[in-house]
């Protein structure tokens, strides 16, 4: 273990516990907003010969660490559910199929959702599409819908545009069976191809990066080789270590695997203790929870046990959900049959209105086999126990010829099947059964309806396909044997809520009763997605980290109503209502009302704002291009613009034309008024872009960028004042 030294080290604003979808947003837009992050990871950074060596060796493969075995792949079983997920740098996304899909408008209206929804800015680096007409996903037009949905719109964008997402044009012949399936059940119109978070370019081809400007690693051509949930090894699976921590480690934030977080204590004078397991600690004013659902929610009942986390709300534990998941499979009888061309995911379609299915190549998977037995119908968990029992006692040569079935892989088609019904368990703190004198996370029956072990959409979905392919349809053991509900996708169990009695967390992600604490993962979540929750997650934490920059903004000062445009002239450039961190003025830009015209014709001086250190150098940078003495800009109101510099007698005169229109920003995706230079401009100016969105009528906040879209992480804030 690496955990810190024995001792405190107190030095990052943030502390983020987790690098999977919650946490590696958190890191890098809070880094974006000029907040020192240091991230704790309780696994290891995987390399990619790991993930090759993972497909036949346990040992690269499992995350049993009081084993000995650090892989990354783990499975946790409880009374009522078995879980699987990812460990190490990047999280769940290292064994993610790379699904981006948008639920549908029930989960948006699901009553668990907490009341009001409040309005919040835009996200900082938000998009306005991914630019593969996937911006609607499965759940419909975007922000047609008030409420949730209309709260989380464009931050779905942003993440899907972050994490890359693209569908594929590749159809295999699973895809072609699901296919024949979705239409034996009379839903041949719902199947389509499923949108992938996966570099397809040309297949086995490396390139630079081609998705944020030169600013990400290089990457290769998806190769078709069907073990998404075994570790991506040729840097095709948009995982998060290729976008969000990649960005947020250039940004200084430091990642600290091999790290698990024992206990978060809170300090007498504010801010937090995480005590790690070697006897380390970390001190910081404020702490970020993203060690997914089980990680979030023991770490949380063992710190308020401890009398560490004293006021966490009651409601810990309990609303969790296994988004009602049931996964089911089919061995093609033909031992030649190789199905394992494509991403693991290819295609999806619903069944019905509240079921979702997709399909699942799982090369690398050899644990499969063991875990597979026949197919049996029965939603009394107990009686389909028994008759699962009864089938392997009946014929115990048609078990023992799956275990030894060769090609078994090759021939397999594992199906993912979810629903957005409503139906939950509980996670409790207590003695664990094996070992009494130790507390574990254990499940309870919740106060609604259980997680369904059996969906019998599932069991019909499989039929099907084995009649199309020619294949005996099987269940999991745990499901139908164990009577659990499986899921990679548990959801809940510190959710929001209006107040510390319905929830953990309110609509800003931070606990009740403890200031400066958040909780940003899956478990923030009050309801079944239905789908993949993937991009929910990611969205979420990207609607949390505009929150967070709103506010920071708001405790600096009062700003003028970016919506108002009926304040009384300014004489002078007003400065003392602005922040003055990066960080925090790009989350006004954000925030302020994008244009419908381009500014008013006059001349409009400059104010460099900013931390101190940027307001110094800025000028200086400026005059080394070319422009000493710059003041601001001339705009002539019809699409032209000069730049105003002093000249030797203290008048200002005009240099270097530009061009003024109205685009959608670099940063956010969302209209402003856009100053660029020509191609025959002189250096650098012809690499420069400015943007500007009104503070009020006569304040211009703006933006100046140095290359291309991806030059947004060190965009330099300005304001201009019409005189």
């Amino acid at each position: 273990m690496n955990d810190c030294p024995t001792g405190v080290v107190s030095s990052p604003d943030v502390v983020v516990v987790g690098s999977g979808f919650g946490g590696a947003v958190a890191a890098l837009r809070l880094a974006e907003q000029g907040r020192s992050v240091l991230v704790l990871e309780q696994g290891r950074r995987h390399a990619r010969e790991d993930f090759l060596a993972a497909r036949r060796d346990p040992r690269k493969y499992l995350w049993m660490p009081e084993l000995g075995l650090r892989g990354f792949f783990w499975q946790r079983v409880l009374r009522h559910v078995g879980i699987i997920g990812g460990a190490g740098v990047g999280g769940g996304s290292i064994v993610w199929a790379g699904v981006l899909l948008e639920p549908k408008d029930e989960f948006f209206t699901d009553p668990a959702w907490p009341e009001p929804v409040r309005p919040e800015p835009t996200s900082p680096g938000s998009g306005s599409g991914d630019g593969d007409g996937n911006g609607t996903g499965s759940g419909g037009e975007l922000g047609s819908e008030a409420g949730w949905r209309a709260e989380l719109a464009e931050h779905y964008r942003t993440a899907a545009r972050m994490l890359g997402r693209e569908t594929t044009a590749h159809v295999g012949q699973m895809d072609r069976h699901l296919e024949a399936t979705a239409n034996a059940m009379g839903a041949l119109d719902t199947y389509r191809p499923t949108p992938m978070a996966i570099y397809f370019g040309r297949e086995g081809e490396t390139v630079p990066d081609p998705f944020f400007g030169g600013a990400g690693p290089e990457r290769t051509g998806c190769r078709m080789c069907g073990a998404c949930l075994v570790g991506c090894p040729y840097g095709s699976k948009n995982t998060l270590d290729v976008n969000y921590l990649w960005l947020a480690e250039r940004l200084g934030v430091e990642v600290r695997p091999d790290t698990r977080v024992d206990t978060i204590a809170e300090l007498p004078g504010g801010g937090y203790e995480i005590r790690t397991a070697g006897g380390g600690a970390v001190r910081a004013p404020e702490v970020v929870l993203a060690a997914g659902v089980l990680g979030t929610v023991e770490l949380l009942f063992r710190s308020r046990e401890q009398g560490l986390l004293p006021r966490v709300s009651q409601r810990l534990g309990e609303g969790v959900r296994t988004n009602s998941e049931a996964i089911t499979a089919v061995l093609a009888d033909n031992p030649a049959t190789d199905l394992t061309r494509g991403p693991t995911i290819s295609s999806e379609f619903y069944p019905d209105a509240a079921t979702h299915v997709t399909q699942n190549r799982y090369v690398g998977g050899w644990h499969m086999r063991f875990q597979l037995g026949p197919l049996v119908d029965g939603a009394d968990p107990a009686r389909r126990r028994r008759n699962a029992l009864a089938e392997l006692a009946r014929r115990p040569l048609r078990q023992l010829s799956l275990l030894s079935s060769r090609n078994f892989l090759e021939r397999l088609s594992v199906f993912t099947v979810m629903q957005n019904v409503e139906n939950e368990i509980r996670l409790t703190y207590s003695p664990s059964p094996v070992r009494p004198w130790t507390k574990v996370l254990r499940s309870e029956a919740g106060a609604g309806e259980p997680a369904p072990s059996y969906i019998p959409q599932a069991n019909e979905v499989a039929r099907r396909f084995a009649e199309s392919i020619g294949g005996r349809p099987l269940n999991l053991l745990l499901e139908s044997v164990g009577g659990k509900s499986i899921t990679a996708h548990i959801l809940g169990g510190a959710a929001m809520g209006n107040s510390a009695a319905d929830g953990v967390i309110d609509t800003d992600h931070q606990v009740f009763g403890h200031p400066s604490l958040y909780i940003v993962d899956g478990s923030s979540i009050p309801a079944n997605v239905g789908v993949n929750p993937s991009l929910t997650i990611t969205a979420m934490a990207e609607r949390f980290a505009a929150l967070y920059a709103a506010r920071r903004a708001a405790g600096a000062s009062t700003v003028l109503s970016s919506s108002s445009h009926s304040s009384p002239p300014t004489p002078h450039p007003v400065t003392s209502s602005l922040p003055t961190s990066t960080g925090a003025l790009r989350a006004l830009f954000s925030r302020a009302t994008p244009p419908v015209a381009r500014p008013h014709a006059g001349d409009y001086l400059v104010t460099f704002i900013g931390p101190a250190p940027l307001t110094v150098v800025a000028p200086r940078a400026i005059a080394l291009g070319g422009m000493p003495g710059w003041r601001g800009k001339r705009f002539d109101g019809a699409g032209g613009a000069t730049n105003l510099v002093d000249d030797d007698n203290g008048a200002h005169r005009e240099i270097i034309p530009m061009q003024v229109k109205l685009e959608p920003s670099w940063l956010d995706g969302r209209p402003a008024i856009v100053c660029s230079y020509g191609a025959d401009s002189p250096v650098p100016w012809r690499w420069v872009r400015d943007e500007f969105r009104p503070l009020d009528d006569r304040r211009l906040i703006g933006l100046t960028f140095a290359g291309g879209p991806w030059s947004r992480v060190a965009a330099a804030p300005l304001l201009l004042s019409r005189v």
